[in-house]
């Protein structure tokens, strides 16, 4: 049985990267989050849709950690994803190559001591993310406008006794 994949919760959450750190939002909650160090190497990884055994195998590469404490770190930070809608679970396989990652940057990483990865959430512009025009998208994103409703006549207004008062029928 094939492994799941991790995969971005898109179009709701968009993120990018940048120098190394995770910045996400949730476009339906208003939250926006951030993670760096293993965090934003992980949403790297996840953004290309992963397994957590890929993940392991990629932190174990670049860190010296305990495998105990990887696999409780990772577990815990790949819940937290799950629980603010960040991330979803499908089935299948990708290819996203080596999930080492190695090159020369890896390379000078290899033993350096782990931190285990960490979520921060922030809520403080919730109002204003949510009240941004990208919410009244249809599923493809923006900027393409929900459809209209249909146009034609209101079936209330042609409902018998009902019109303006004192006019007659």
């Amino acid at each position: 049985m094939a492994e799941s994949l991790f995969v971005v919760n898109a179009p709701v959450v968009i993120s990018e990267v940048i120098d190394g750190e995770a910045v996400i939002m949730n476009l339906g909650s208003g939250q926006y989050f951030s993670c760096q160090g293993t965090g934003g190497e992980i949403w790297s990884l996840i953004e290309k849709g992963t397994t957590e055994n890929r993940i392991v195998e990629s932190m174990r590469t670049r860190y010296a950690v305990e495998p105990k404490v990887l696999s409780a770190s990772l577990s815990d930070f790949l819940s937290r994803l799950k629980e603010h809608e960040l991330v979803r679970e499908e089935s299948g396989e990708r290819d996203v190559g080596d999930p080492t990652g190695s090159g020369p940057a890896q390379a000078a990483l290899a033993g350096a001591a782990f931190q285990p990865p960490t979520l921060n959430v922030y809520s403080d512009m919730e109002d204003l993310l949510l009240l941004d025009p990208i919410h009244d998208v249809d599923e493809t994103g923006w900027p393409q406008p929900k459809p209209a409703a249909p146009e034609g006549p209101d079936p209330a207004s042609e409902a018998p006794g009902v019109g303006v008062p004192g006019e007659d029928s």
